[in-house]
């Protein structure tokens, strides 16, 4: 039996985790920052913008090569802040390496919202 998600589930998973990232965070309050980046990105990342996620929907055509290769750029950033002095709400606020995750997420949903399917 085969447990694998369909590429259209793992898509809808991808779109949500998608939407909790973005410059809209910059003006949140803590809380607003907490859920969206540290529980449910935090966890999206680590699955649904994973290298071998990203080629199952490429390979599917539900998302571009260069959504593919941004997706994987937000990947690698965001994990090189965990664990570091910058993995708190107000970092996500004032640092530029937060900006640039920001703006590399709106520029993804942009992308997506283009391809329509968000």
């Amino acid at each position: 039996m085969n447990n694998e998600i369909s590429p259209f589930a793992l898509m809808e998973l991808y779109v949500d985790t998608m939407k909790k990232c973005g410059m809209f965070l910059q003006k949140a309050d803590d809380d607003i920052i907490e859920y969206n980046i540290f529980e449910e990105f935090d966890i999206g990342v680590i699955s649904f913008l994973h290298e071998q996620s990203l080629v199952r929907l490429e390979n599917a055509g539900l998302i571009s090569r260069e959504i593919r290769q941004l997706s994987a750029d937000l990947r690698k950033r965001f994990m090189e802040l965990q664990n570091t002095d910058q993995w708190n709400c107000e970092a996500v606020r004032t640092s530029d390496k937060w900006e640039e995750i920001l703006k590399i997420s709106d520029a993804i949903n942009h992308l997506l919202s283009e391809k329509q399917v968000v």
